[in-house]
């Protein structure tokens, strides 16, 4: 045993190592491959985890797990535990107090994944969870047998301030996913935007939040994934929204404008081309994150008018004809029996 481990009187090699502490510990574990993920996923590779299919988030899982076989072998070779085995005071150590080997690492992590967490396969899974604990509470767990290591534990007894410390740092990584999720959700250009930036910008947003549009390079919107040349079509009424943007002597975008005027059914005014503006133009502008949003900007469908930081919005509405129903981003303007109906919608993004 380490010289480390020589120190601590309390701690002692237990048989039956506290199934609960090490099925935390290895979910907080686990949830840390997936911040890593959820960053490189996000920021790096700009996918929308949150969007995913779910044959997409069945994928996230298992880089997660590819994460965990990868990564755990050397923290159990350099380091002796993981984070969350070291915040409940669990170390692994072959009989004669030596970290293991990295490979001697790796076969115990697959281990772990094929036959404690069944492969992470829903239902199979949480047997395997079951009959691991089973094997813990009896004795040791194949994955330790196996390999010829054990769990060496600081104390018997968790510390008060061990379940603290987890509380803490699993909230600290529910913070950071959060974080890493609002930060995300911005495009890269930020402060005032050129033209370019801005069309880049909204292109940016258009994919990274699936909203089958694209804005062409005079800042017109232009066919996207699932749409055609920027047209609506909803129950075979169409109207095009126009998007325009004003910008000032040094090139750098004043102002943008939304423009709907429509005879046929409306649902939504315009909500995801509201929302285009808002994360492309509005919050980069402003270098803030979604949090700043308001219902009112975003799902009002009547006039309003707002600041954001140096930005004022105007939304104004006009309609004749039309029967209205529902509230918010699901209203309808529908045209009432023998008449034509008629629908404006002008919002405008300004600098003060």
């Amino acid at each position: 045993m380490s010289m480390f481990f020589a120190d601590a009187p309390e701690m002692q090699t237990l048989s039956a190592p506290f199934p609960w502490r090490r099925y935390f510990a290895r979910k907080f574990d686990f949830a840390l491959y997936g911040l890593l993920w959820s960053l490189a996923a996000q920021w790096g590779l700009r996918l929308n985890i949150g969007g995913l299919y779910a044959m997409l988030n069945v994928l996230s899982i298992m880089v997660g797990v590819v994460l965990m076989v990868v990564i755990e072998p050397f923290l159990l070779h350099f380091w002796g535990t993981t984070p969350g085995k070291w915040l409940f005071g669990m170390e692994i150590r072959t009989p004669n107090g030596e970290k293991l080997a990295i490979r001697t690492g790796f076969y115990r992590t697959w281990q772990v994944f094929t036959g404690g967490m069944g492969w992470v396969i829903p239902i199979w899974s949480w047997y395997r969870l079951y009959k691991s604990y089973q094997a813990i509470t009896a004795g040791e767990p194949p994955w330790d047998i196996d390999n010829g290591c054990h769990i060496v534990m600081h104390e018997r007894k968790t510390k008060w301030y061990r379940v603290l410390a987890f509380l803490f740092a699993w909230l600290l990584v529910l913070a950071a996913e959060v974080g890493i999720s609002l930060y995300a959700d911005l495009p890269r250009n930020t402060g005032r935007l050129t033209f370019a930036q801005y069309v880049d910008n909204c292109n940016n947003v258009l994919k990274y939040h699936e909203l089958g549009r694209s804005m062409l390079p005079d800042g017109s919107l232009g066919q996207g994934w699932d749409s055609e040349g920027g047209i609506i079509t909803i129950d075979s009424a169409t109207y095009t929204p126009e998007v325009t943007a004003e910008t000032d002597a040094d090139g750098y975008v004043t102002a943008v404008e939304l423009h709907i005027d429509t005879d046929d059914v409306v649902i939504g005014t315009g909500t995801d081309v509201k929302e285009m503006l808002y994360y492309g133009y509005a919050l980069p502008h402003e270098k803030k994150t979604m949090l700043a949003m308001t219902d009112e900007m975003l799902q009002n469908t009547e006039d309003f008018t707002a600041t954001l930081g140096s930005l004022t919005i105007t939304q104004k509405v006009t309609f004749e004809n039309c029967t209205v129903i529902g509230e918010g981003e699901n209203r309808i303007y529908w045209p009432e029996e023998g008449k034509t109906g008629h629908y404006t919608m002008d919002l405008r993004i300004a600098e003060n």
